[in-house]
């Protein structure tokens, strides 16, 4: 006579009770002696253990169902009911199963338990129990991880595995994640780059995998990777949770805000890059004079009879917008224009320029002072909401307060001493770098033309970007817009340099004095004669506005050779 057959579902509950004896093995064995005791064919066997994640439980648990369906197996073999399932879904699934075949079995063996569809209502009753405190289980269970989680956030952690950049330290229930010497570099490389706007996704995965990042498989990193990476507020010292951002974690930063932001400003505008098999020299950076469109380049090609083949590149509105522009212009006379605006700055002579240096090292010492009384005092403020959050904290282990007014004043404090971290670090990072700022600007001016000719694509492109707020193209011709900051110092050259800035220091420089003229002996000078206006003040005002990392420590090397 031919065995009935049946299939085995083993399953653990924990990766720990697998490791320590518990395993799905051991379970198969031990079923196994059961199913040749009661004499069935064993046809196939289901594992799944509980680390897997809920997607892939509920696969094998309905991959097994409809294999038996299928198969016409009769009987389904397991541990005992709550190995079988902990929800409700799966238990009106096996209720189907076995109403729709009176022959079908469901063995739950260490709870003595045979079910049938004819099996008597007792016997139902005990199954939908032990399934009852199944649930319960689990669902306590995730209670206590939840609970566990939030007290890690309102301690200043994340409650997961490190991010990539990251590694994590510390002893079970005290582990904290610190920057990973190996991978935090290439995190803030990635950052950088991306914030320059030459990177598409795919691009900077390819770049960052030519200098040396490894995913922790040793692969290349992916796009979808790299682009969550970019959009984390990890990375700058934010602990976002379930798409909410809670605050200001305890772990190291990677990176600024002000360069976070001008990340997800990149990934989100129109600007964007994105992979394109011509890299073309003005991609992106010039609009339509009349509609306000992206200016879209085009390769012509042209065969001559004599079998000469010449390539030409045409620029011409995308017309996006509805817009009258028909007219196309050759790559090489939007080049011939642009670098014309280069030729303001030739007409400095070496002389006004180191004038110009020491007006800029005058105003920023007035600037170092104020922003070092301006740090002092959002410092004070920083550690006196400490002390009252402590002070509220003993009040409400005293019990003079309530939890929930405790939560509220906390997270006042919090955001209050988020705001002045970062107004510290805005101080810090971008203030306290005008000074170099507007010596960059002076050098990379005076030698504009010099650097574009000699380097390559990508690097005018960078040169343009620094220099330019705005390129357009309007019948054929292209027009441009200096950054703030460049163009009033192509307004102080083309109108000639104030008389009260360079006389004095004239006189000085011709008594063979300029190169011993310091910052208070350029003040004395300069405070001899009125000063109306102060073109070259070092900190932000309306006619200076520079976007953070304008200069960034990539840019320098447009400076150099």
């Amino acid at each position: 006579m031919e065995k009935p057959k049946a299939i085995l579902y083993c399953r653990v509950s924990s990766k720990e009770q697998e490791e320590t004896g518990f395993s799905l093995p051991s379970q198969e064995r031990f079923l196994t002696e059961y199913a040749e005791k009661h004499g069935f064919d064993i046809e196939q066997v289901f594992s799944v253990s509980e680390s897997a994640a809920g997607k892939q439980q509920r696969q094998v648990f309905t991959q097994m169902v409809n294999f038996a369906a299928k198969n016409q197996i009769p009987a389904i073999i397991c541990e005992k009911a709550d190995r079988l399932t902990r929800n409700y879904r799966d238990l009106v699934t096996i209720d189907d199963w076995l109403e729709e075949d009176e022959a079908r079995q469901v063995h739950l063996v260490k709870d003595s338990l045979v079910l049938t569809k004819n099996s008597r209502s007792q016997e139902k009753l005990n199954m939908g129990v032990r399934i009852l405190f199944a649930k319960n289980y689990v669902d306590n269970l995730s209670e206590e991880v939840k609970k566990g989680q939030e007290e890690k956030i309102q301690q200043g952690w994340i409650p997961c595995r490190a991010k990539l950049g990251y590694m994590t330290v510390g002893e079970r229930g005290h582990k904290t994640h610190v920057p990973d010497p190996k991978m935090a570099p290439f995190m803030r490389r990635a950052f950088e780059l991306y914030a320059t706007g030459n990177y598409s996704i795919k691009a900077l995965a390819n770049q960052l995998y030519k200098e040396g990042l490894r995913s922790p498989s040793g692969n290349r990193l992916v796009k979808s990777r790299l682009d969550d990476m970019l959009r984390d507020p990890f990375y700058c010292g934010m602990i976002r949770w379930n798409d909410m951002i809670r605050g200001q974690g305890k772990h190291e930063p990677l990176i600024s805000q002000g360069l976070f932001d001008q990340v997800q400003a990149t990934l989100s505008g129109k600007k964007a890059p994105h992979f394109q098999r011509r890299n073309f020299a003005f991609r992106k950076l010039i609009t339509c004079g009349e509609c306000g469109s992206t200016i879209t380049a085009e390769l012509k090609t042209k065969r001559q009879q004599n079998g000469n083949v010449h390539n030409y590149i045409y620029y011409h509105c995308s017309h996006y917008r509805d817009c009258s522009q028909q007219i196309c212009a050759r790559e090489e006379k939007v080049e011939k224009q642009i670098t014309r605006a280069f030729q303001i700055f030739e007409t400095l002579t070496p002389e006004e320029a180191e004038l110009i240096r020491l007006k800029i090292k005058q105003n920023h010492a007035e600037e170092v002072a104020y922003k070092e009384h301006q740090r002092n005092q959002l410092q004070t403020r920083y550690n006196a909401l400490g002390a009252r959050k402590e002070r509220l904290f003993d009040a409400k282990l005293d019990e003079e307060i309530t939890a929930e007014h405790w939560k509220r004043k906390e997270k006042e404090i919090d955001d209050e001493r988020t705001s002045i971290t970062q107004e510290l670090e805005r101080i810090q990072s971008k203030e306290a770098k005008y000074y170099e700022l507007w010596q960059n600007i002076l050098d990379l001016a005076l030698r504009a033309k010099e650097i574009y000719l000699k380097r390559s694509p990508d690097q005018r492109r960078v040169l343009i970007a620094q220099m330019f707020s705005a390129l357009r193209l309007k019948n054929g011709d292209t027009t441009y817009e200096f950054k703030p900051a460049v163009r009033k110092l192509a307004e102080r050259i083309q109108k000639g340099l104030d008389i009260e800035i360079l006389e004095p220091m004239q006189k000085a420089a011709k008594g063979g004095h300029l190169q011993d003229i310091s910052v208070n002996n350029t003040h004395s000078v300069v405070m001899e004669v009125p000063e109306p206006r102060n073109n070259f003040r070092t900190s932000e005002n309306p006619l200076i506005t520079v976007r953070f990392g304008f200069f960034d420590p990539k840019s320098g090397s447009l400076l150099r050779g």
